[in-house]
């Protein structure tokens, strides 16, 4: 007689895709970027620039020029996984052994959906350090902002400043170094680590500039006398570096409209242990590296 297990497929499929969504796209950074879907091999960003040159209007003839420019940045997937093992009987003689169940077919991991919970925050945690610190030289990390902004051939504005600079300063230094053409932009932001970000809040109220305004943000804060925001993530924390560009300028890219990509939570029949599994694979890439500050101590 076949087993009948349907109640543990719906449990399944219950709770994948609420923790796809929190563990792939719910990231600070990740929420603030733009996401490229379907990146399963290296995908290209195809970008289009243009410039206008002016003719002499009061002369006849045709002079055209070539104003327009193609050019392609490319997102480079990486794979990873999450392979986990939970035996419910490691719970026996323990104070949560009353949430074990023995009997056959009723097999149910306690603290199921706080352990998924966690884990789900720990990937997102991951996520986002990779976004900005990852580095392919190490196993199983795509480059991140910083070692793509680092090695990039050409293009990225430099700021830098010396020991003991003060966070406001530091960013001071990387907004005057802001593109002209960019400046005045909705989405032009400065990106810098939490313990940067705590320590510019501090140094505008000793200066006496800190003062609360009706759509104050936890986390963020305008740039006294500017519109350009600062932006805390922690995917910069202990880097000591900032940076600053447009929102629309950052690309985060996952395979998460795929099958590949999978969050999956179920009791094996076959190996009598409660199994997680998640496979998905990443990248970020910038589209135009001379419109982008990368701010570092000297």
């Amino acid at each position: 007689m076949a087993l009948n297990v349907s109640t543990l497929s719906n449990y399944v499929e219950e709770k994948r895709l609420p923790l796809i969504a929190k563990s792939f796209l719910r990231g600070k950074t990740i929420d603030l970027i733009q996401i490229e879907t379907g990146v399963l091999q290296d995908t290209a960003l195809n970008l289009v620039s243009a410039q206008v040159e002016f003719g002499d209007g009061a002369s006849c003839g045709f002079n055209p020029t070539d104003g327009v420019a193609l050019s392609q940045r490319i997102l480079k997937p990486t794979f990873l996984k999450v392979n986990q093992v939970f035996c419910d009987k490691d719970l026996l003689k323990k104070w949560a052994s009353y949430e074990v169940k023995l009997a056959a077919g009723r097999e149910q991991l306690p603290f199921e959906e706080s352990f998924m919970e966690e884990i789900a925050n720990a990937i997102n945690e991951s996520i986002e350090k990779l976004v900005w610190q990852g580095d392919s030289s190490h196993t199983n990390e795509p480059d991140g902002f910083l070692k793509i902004l680092e090695t990039v051939s050409s293009g990225v504005i430099s700021a830098t400043w010396s020991a003991g600079t003060s966070a406001y300063n530091k960013i001071k230094a990387v907004y005057n170094a802001i593109p002209a053409n960019i400046i005045d932009k909705e989405d032009t932001v400065i990106f810098v680590g939490e313990e940067t970000y705590r320590e510019f809040i501090q140094d505008l109220v000793a200066a006496n500039l800190y003062h609360f305004s009706p759509d104050y943000k936890a986390g963020e804060y305008m740039v006294p006398g500017t519109s350009v925001r600062v932006i805390a993530v922690n995917g910069l924390n202990s880097t000591g570096k900032i940076v600053a560009g447009r929102l629309s300028n950052f690309f985060y890219g996952v395979g998460a409209e795929d099958d590949k990509d999978t969050f999956d939570f179920w009791y094996s029949q076959d190996n009598r242990e409660f199994r997680l599994a998640v496979y998905f694979a990443m990248a970020v890439q910038v589209a135009y590296p001379n419109e982008i500050v990368l701010g570092k101590q000297a």
